[in-house]
């Protein structure tokens, strides 16, 4: 075959896969993760210690609409690390408020502390958060509490961090919380069928978003082509 032919070709298959991604990226939304790292998202943290769920601030400076989705994690070297509570998607040239979960008991969260993208939580966690409800106080303190356990395991330092801030916020005593905590162990168990002593291991499969986007795209140029 000619090789003025194959490079034509080429070029053109290239244009059409790129057009196509710019397409998608439009309709469905950039992976949080992807805007950050091209500089296009300002995240700030927005409640203070001991709030069930947090609340984030998420500014999309960039052309493109955001997608942010359950499990993506934010962190912080100076307060608290969140992982995304529900599914949003954030207009171009928009602020919206996006509730979160704190995952490290022995950290306080700061207001006006700004966030970066840090991959996706594990999937045990991502269950979680779908079998809670972030719009009832407490349901949401014991999807809290469970996460709590999975991240930091099953003997956790209820007189630090968050926890101190949740039994100050709530007005509650540390004999309710170690309730919470003993229920929330019950309830993680059944959940995944496991004993009390395999919980730790329930963490530890955690995934990487980075090739969200392109398997998104994927399937988006499957169902738009029929390929």
């Amino acid at each position: 075959m000619n090789i003025r032919l194959v490079f034509l070709i080429l070029v053109i298959v290239a244009f059409a896969s790129w057009t196509g991604f710019e397409s998608y990226s439009q309709s469905t939304g950039l992976p949080l993760a992807q805007a950050y790292n091209d500089g296009f998202v300002n995240i700030t943290q927005n409640t203070s210690a001991g709030t069930v769920p947090h609340q984030v601030n998420i500014s999309n400076n960039g052309k493109d609409p955001i997608t942010v989705v359950v499990g993506d994690v934010l962190s912080s070297e100076s307060s608290q690390d969140l992982v995304i509570a529900e599914n949003k998607t954030i207009k171009k040239n928009s602020t919206n408020i996006v509730l979160a979960y704190c995952l490290d008991p022995s950290q306080r969260a700061i207001p006006g502390v700004k966030l970066k993208v840090n991959g996706t939580s594990s999937d045990a966690i991502k269950q979680i958060i779908y079998g809670s409800n972030i719009n009832d106080i407490k349901n949401a303190t014991n999807a809290q509490v469970q996460i709590w356990i999975l991240s930091s395991g099953v003997n956790f330092n209820i007189y630090s961090g968050e926890p101190v801030a949740l039994v100050e916020s709530q007005e509650i005593n540390y004999t309710k919380l170690r309730q919470i905590v003993a229920d929330a162990k019950t309830a993680i168990s059944a959940r995944f069928n496991v004993s009390a002593d395999n919980i730790k291991n329930l963490n530890q499969n955690g995934t990487s978003n980075s090739s969200g986007v392109f398997d998104g795209f994927s399937n988006w140029l499957k169902s738009t082509t029929g390929i």
